[in-house]
């Protein structure tokens, strides 16, 4: 027996509402969302989800997209393309339009570190082609929070708007005809094969560039995950679920009876944890996490089934639907596009600008929480934010969507103005732009900088330098420390101490770089093809090594061993704790130390502490990184230790154990403000510890 639409609860005359009722529980459910998107893109590093948020949001707007392409269809009996894409233009392009135009002014009149905006970036965000001008320039979606651009947010948007080119002739074409439940269920059944089909290029694109890669003159960089989150024929299927949804729940006979049901008090009181467990997987379940090899298809497929549900029940009008009406709340959902738009420039420029607000630290009741810089900077980016809000929303957005103002043809008029002045910008400002550094390359410079005045004005030794120092025969007369950044910071920490004991040390670090050679790595969250200045440090280190002829040589550092990395000979990206990664980087250590013992030097190779970088927009990735594993961290230091035993030339020394068992504990914030580099003005234990384990190891050369 064939089954049919009246077996599966389609009605002869479905029961749609033809008054397109305004359900604020669904904007309390974007303002919800949106919470999540602020602390996410402002780094909170226990959040290491977010990305469902985006994907919630598509499903969202299939839903109301289609609601009202099937309403206007069962009121006109067909779909006014012209309609479609004014409503389109004057509810997106006013305000997307305005900021774009600001941004590319404010970038080229304020260049500075962290702020960077080339001209094919603008005009992808400009041009709603954001996410196929990332996927084609190998831009991972990690690198939004990395050396990103202040446009790169707008990938979902442009995502969008390509379905909404394509999606209202899809309709047109499938409700040609008259309003009957014949077509609905053949709309909804096509609406339906087309999502699951999207959801599976989700999972083909995860492993695979995109299928337009493949087109003659056109290449995708993309990598990884990055090629199906930034991917159309991907994400649209979570898109296509909301709007198979939307048609099933404009008919079926059931939809009565399920709102009911939903609003009996055990199912209204069952609301309020499944809110909550929903929160809980937008904050933890993300495709850079350890759900990354389910987020396609799998997170993204049962997040279009969570997002169906918060759209049942706010048709209840109960549970956490009281919550979520909320008027704050409710408003929050109302300008979240707005918001979408303007926060991460304005989170961008605030954190560009490194500003030291010390204020005071307040502690926040029941919790062992004290307000820190980083809370203070959250709370001025969210009042910048939102102050710019409330202008666009009120003085443009809402005005131009109501045809208060730009009515008729003048809205195109002052679009086209917009884009010719941002265009202007773009062009004109790119070389202002682009000559804009950041700080890690600011360091970078200064170190090579360093290395290379030290060598110039290093004195020659002549025949026979001393080798002990000239107050303490137990201490070498000249001592180098390199590594990076870390022992940058531990040699200035040491001034006191050297002109006490008359101990020449150089230090010569290489900010960012490992004693591995210098191979593209995701460094801090970044993919880089190599390291800035690491190649040039290395080859410092010989001429410096010859010259300044060192008695002891410290090693400290090299975090950028622990990133991922691709090495000779291995495919794709390895890491430490892999046995290929791990012979590798043997190799490598014996090859350095070769450099460093070059004139019969001593090395003492410290272990490395455990270190926790801070998030900085615009030039690391999003925590938690690799470098701060403790797992990588632990084997390093065996490596370090195992080939210390092997060779002679080489003591061990276990620094990071020290620094584990400072008073304050190994993150006390005097000693580690930025919880990496450790100022030993505030832990002198370790001076001491310094210079007693110099004397050990000089002593039994």
């Amino acid at each position: 027996m064939t089954e049919t639409s009246s077996d599966l609860g389609l009605t002869r005359e479905p029961p749609i509402d033809l008054r397109m009722s305004h359900l604020p529980g669904l904007d309390g459910i974007r303002g919800v969302a949106l919470v999540i998107v602020l602390l996410y893109h402002h780094g909170v590093t226990w959040m290491t989800g977010g990305e469902l948020t985006v994907s919630m949001f598509f499903t969202l707007s299939g839903f109301l997209i289609t609601r009202l392409v099937v309403n206007e269809w069962a009121k006109s009996g067909t779909i006014s393309l012209k309609n479609f894409y004014d409503r389109r233009i004057r509810r997106l392009f006013p305000a997307s339009f305005f900021v774009l135009m600001s941004v590319v002014i404010v970038w080229t009149v304020f260049p500075g570190s962290g702020r960077r905006l080339a001209f094919w970036e603008w005009m992808s965000g400009m041009s709603y082609f954001e996410n196929f001008y990332l996927q084609s320039a190998g831009k991972s979606y990690g690198g939004l929070f990395g050396l990103g651009n202040p446009v790169q947010h707008l990938w979902s948007l442009s995502l969008e708007e390509q379905v909404y080119l394509v999606f209202p002739v899809l309709c047109l074409l499938m409700l040609r005809r008259r309003y009957s439940k014949q077509a609905v269920w053949r709309f909804f059944k096509v609406l339906s094969g087309l999502a699951v089909l999207g959801i599976a290029f989700g999972a083909y694109n995860r492993t695979h560039v995109p299928l337009w890669s493949h087109l003659p003159a056109v290449e995708a960089k993309c990598s990884d995950s990055s090629c199906a989150y930034y991917a159309t024929e991907a994400r649209v299927g979570e898109f296509l679920m909301g709007s198979a949804f939307a048609v099933l729940w404009s008919v079926w006979s059931y939809v009565p009876r399920l709102i009911e049901l939903l609003r009996r008090p055990l199912a209204a009181a069952l609301s309020w944890p499944f809110l909550i467990a929903a929160y809980i997987v937008w904050f933890k379940i993300g495709w850079r996490n350890q759900w990354g090899d389910v987020f396609f298809p799998w997170s993204v497929f049962f997040n279009a089934f969570v997002t169906m549900s918060f759209i049942a029940l706010a048709h209840t009008g109960v549970g956490i639907c009281r919550l979520l009406s909320w008027k704050p709340v409710a408003w929050m959902g109302q300008v979240t596009y707005t918001v979408y738009l303007v926060h991460w420039p304005v989170f961008m420029f605030w954190d560009s600008m490194r500003l030291d607000i010390n204020l005071v630290k307040v502690h926040i009741p029941f919790t062992d929480w004290d307000t820190t810089d980083g809370f203070w900077n959250f709370i001025f980016k969210i009042a910048i934010t939102f102050t710019i809000v409330c202008l666009i929303y009120y003085l443009l957005e809402n005005p131009v969507r109501k045809r208060v103002i730009w009515k008729g043809s003048r809205l195109y008029v002052w679009l086209a103005v917009m884009t010719a002045v941002g265009l202007i910008f773009a062009v004109v400002g790119n070389d202002r732009r682009s000559s804009a550094s950041d700080v890690l390359s600011v360091l970078d410079a200064q170190a090579l900088a360093m290395q290379e005045e030290a060598l110039a004005n290093l004195p020659e030794l002549g025949a026979n330098p001393p080798s002990v120092s000239a107050v303490d025969p137990e201490l070498p007369a000249r001592m180098m420390m390199v590594g990076d950044s870390q022992s940058w910071v531990l040699a200035a920490g040491l001034d006191e101490w050297e002109k006490a004991n008359e101990v020449i040390n150089q230090p010569s670090p290489g900010v960012g770089c490992g004693i591995g050679e210098n191979t593209p790595l995701k460094y801090l969250g970044v993919e880089q093809e190599k390291r800035p200045g690491c190649t040039e440090w290395r080859d410092a280190l010989g001429p410096i090594v010859q010259k300044f002829q060192p008695n002891v040589v410290i090693i400290v550092g090299g975090g950028a061993d622990l990133s991922d990395r691709k090495i000779p000979g291995v495919e794709g990206w390895s890491h430490i704790g892999q046995p290929e990664y791990d012979a590798w980087l043997l190799q490598e250590f014996a090859a350095f130390t070769d450099v460093m013992t070059s004139t019969g030097s001593l090395v003492i190779w410290f272990s490395m502490p455990l270190v926790d970088p801070p998030y900085v927009s615009g030039e690391t990735g999003k925590p938690p990184f690799a470098e701060a594993d403790s797992v990588r961290t632990a084997r390093y230091n065996e490596l370090i230790a195992q080939f210390a035993d092997s060779d002679k030339r080489v003591k061990f020394a276990d620094f990071a154990a020290q620094v584990k068992a400072h008073p304050g504990g190994e993150f006390e914030p005097k000693m580690r403000p930025d919880r990496t580099h450790i100022d030993l003005k505030y832990a002198p234990e370790l001076v001491d510890w310094i210079d007693a384990t110099i004397r050990d190891a000089y002593a039994s050369r």
